[in-house]
């Protein structure tokens, strides 16, 4: 476990201390043994659940680390009572808290969606937070409620970003290009009695350049104005492109402007895109 991993998951025991009706907060190793005094309860208990890497689909680049952990909010109540209640209500609470402070102090960043876990929310949030439910208590041990989360950050960021015609436009999320080889333009004719076929070279045609990556903004608006931005470059003229590990393409017209798939939100607002230019000379 990574240092940021450790504190992360104390930020969170803190935020749960804080609230109201926990008498209680500890961090624990997974699947520890936890006893809690009598005169403590409610308590809460943070454990964590492993970690994953993380990329956005079709842009390898950077390395987002998922750390997963498990909330457990125990008290001695029993379903159906006010002690019971009293204990969903701080389970709650404890929920919220963790909600209301999705980056938890900064720590935290939005990462790309967890395909296998979409009980957690916001799917590609700093923090995603799953459902509350009844914990399976043995004969004597208190009530549990427990919920599961997931905190991430990036690991490993990009190296550079592209620019288009100097501007940087796409330096808010990762991104990744790929330069297609050129084609080369012939001409196949036929003759009566020639035997094969004459081929004549017309030269290097154009080649295709296809950017794949994530536009980010603090808000709905300037996600747009971002946009708006890139798709004022689609007007028929060329420009120089210049790749994230610094390669320089002249004579670039951008193409096409495709958003995949909608808007993802979480702490910022994140669109998934793809971009094809096409290089007319070199």
């Amino acid at each position: 476990m990574e240092t940021t991993d450790l504190t992360i998951l104390e930020t969170i025991r803190r935020t749960l201390a804080q609230v109201a009706g926990v008498k209680m907060a500890r961090l624990v190793r997974r699947e520890e043994r936890v006893e809690v005094p009598l005169s403590r309860y409610a308590a809460a208990i943070v454990e964590p659940d492993g970690t994953e890497t993380l990329a956005w689909p079709d842009v390898p680049v950077g390395a987002y680390r998922l750390l997963r952990w498990r909330v457990e909010v125990l008290d001695r109540a029993l379903p159906g009572t006010r002690a019971f209640e009293a204990l969903a209500a701080i389970a709650a609470a404890c929920r919220a808290a963790l909600t209301g402070d999705l980056s938890l102090g900064g720590l935290a960043e939005d990462g790309p969606p967890l395909p296998d876990r979409g009980d957690l929310a916001p799917s590609v949030g700093a923090t995603r937070i799953g459902p509350a439910r009844l914990g399976q208590a043995a004969p004597g041990a208190p009530t549990a409620i427990l919920f599961d989360g997931a905190t991430g950050y990036w690991a490993q960021g990009m190296t550079g970003a592209a620019t288009l015609d100097d501007e940087s436009l796409f330096v808010s999320g990762p991104h990744a290009v790929e330069v297609r080889s050129p084609v080369r333009r012939v001409a196949d004719l036929a003759f009566n009695g020639l035997s094969g076929g004459l081929v004549l070279d017309l030269g290097e045609g154009p080649r295709e350049i296809v950017q794949r990556g994530v536009l980010s903004a603090s808000s709905d608006t300037g996600l747009a104005t971002l946009e708006a931005a890139i798709e004022s470059f689609i007007d028929g003229r060329v420009y120089p492109l210049t790749t994230p590990d610094g390669g320089e393409y002249p004579n670039c017209r951008l193409e096409r402007f495709e958003r995949v798939g909608p808007v993802l939100v979480g702490v910022r607002w994140h669109q998934p895109y793809r971009i094809t230019y096409r290089q007319m000379a070199r």
